[in-house]
């Protein structure tokens, strides 16, 4: 079930690309489309992640429909994120021409969402917003979770903001943030130190019993699997 749900999201993700880009034979249009198809290749199995309570064999069409909009969403806010960072022709035109997608995903997931969800729904893309400004000005891995929110949609529809989802959600942005902070670190990020001493809080935060115990309660069992192994891996590097 799971990797039939991946393998439809890779190939939603892959024709919207197609969709959206035009390679114009230069370097920039073919690094930007990288890194499109890179969301496109590995997204789908964190979103997969992130519903995994939903993904029995019970799952419904709506939850499908819930997730392929999530990932459209998801593949919108790495082309926005190119777009202000690079600022490049290619990359507006291709925020210029994902707007359809955008607009399309967002009216999918708006479809039946009653009015207090929807109210969540947006204070989670304030609070994503917020914490790219935050992060922007002086980084920090304070935000790393909560600039990547908008993965949260995902739990959160699909719970219907539940008081299970209400418990879990400090330990899914852990999640989010420890990912993220891969590519940071990659990226030389973590060399500051204060954002040093910041990280080493968020990894102690990661490894906090009752938050992981709260994730397998509730059903996620391999996101908390994967924290633990996120967060060791990160220790191993910075030890090196």
């Amino acid at each position: 079930m799971i990797d039939t749900l991946i393998a439809t999201l890779q190939d939603r993700l892959r024709a919207d690309i197609e969709q959206i880009h035009i390679d114009d034979g230069s370097s920039t249009a073919r690094s930007a489309e990288r890194r499109m198809q890179a969301v496109a290749e590995h997204s789908p199995a964190f979103i997969a992640m992130l519903a995994e309570p939903w993904l029995g064999s019970d799952a419904t069409p709506q939850t499908l429909r819930i997730l392929e909009h999530c990932a459209r969403v998801h593949l919108y806010a790495r082309i926005l994120d190119d777009a202000l960072d690079e600022n490049l022709p290619i990359h507006r035109n291709n925020l210029l021409r994902t707007q359809a997608l955008y607009w399309e995903a967002v009216q999918g997931l708006s479809a039946g969402t009653p009015a207090p969800l929807a109210q969540q729904v947006v204070q989670l893309i304030a609070e994503t917003v917020a914490a790219v400004q935050a992060d922007d000005q002086q980084r920090t891995p304070l935000q790393w979770g909560a600039k990547n929110h908008h993965l949260l949609l995902v739990p959160l529809l699909l719970s219907g903001n539940s008081l299970a989802y209400q418990t879990c959600r400090a330990g899914l942005s852990i999640l989010i943030a420890l990912v993220q902070a891969g590519d940071e670190w990659r990226q030389g990020e973590i060399e500051s130190p204060t954002v040093h001493r910041n990280f080493l809080s968020l990894l102690a935060a990661s490894v906090e019993p009752e938050m992981l115990a709260d994730l397998n309660q509730h059903g996620w069992y391999r996101a908390s699997q994967r924290i633990v192994w996120n967060a060791r891996q990160l220790l191993n590097v910075l030890s090196t």
